[in-house]
């Protein structure tokens, strides 16, 4: 029987981890991993993590096939400012197995303010914002301008011109 079994453990501590072989009831049953052909089978298993680590164990029947490699991997929405919301959201681990999305309240970027309306977006198991629900936003500070994704000031010009024999022209920036 080409057989694997997947068991795992969680904790929120990471003083140790529990030896398989001597706390076997540390560790849940995840499921079987079946060799399938003679070419390399690769499978996909989604795990529900309730603690902060995760703890893998392998159980070999004695199977007549090899476990080449293990790789952990996981979604998240990323760290992104929506420009013309001037909304900021932050990376997000991304729920397991296309559970309930995962609502973020964004915030607004610097030298911006909330009008009303709801910042609340939504990260998807997927690793995807859905922005759905988005129906507020933020707006530049007085006197200030929506640059590309951050809020700068504007720049006035202001010109005095007084007319003599001689031209003086004075040009004052504020920004």
């Amino acid at each position: 029987m080409n057989v694997f079994d997947l068991y795992m453990s969680q904790s929120n501590q990471t003083a140790s981890y529990p030896d398989p072989l001597t706390n076997k009831t540390a560790y849940e049953k995840v499921t079987k991993l079946r060799y399938i052909s003679d070419d390399r089978t690769l499978e996909t298993i989604n795990i529900r993590v309730k603690g902060k680590y995760v703890f893998l164990a392998f159980h070999n029947y004695g199977a007549c096939c090899t476990l080449f490699s293990v790789k952990v991997a996981y979604n998240f929405c990323p760290g992104q400012t929506l420009n013309e919301h001037l909304v900021s959201l932050p990376r997000t681990v991304a729920p397991a197995n296309d559970s309930m999305s995962i609502p973020i309240q964004g915030h607004c970027t610097n030298d911006s303010v909330k009008v009303p309306g709801s910042l609340h977006v939504y990260c998807e198991s997927t690793g995807g914002w859905n922005m759905s629900q988005l129906n507020g936003r933020c707006i530049c500070k007085e006197n200030m301008q929506n640059v590309g994704v951050k809020c700068q000031g504007k720049n006035v010009v202001l010109v005095n011109i007084s007319c003599s024999s001689t031209m003086a022209l004075k040009v004052s920036t504020i920004c």
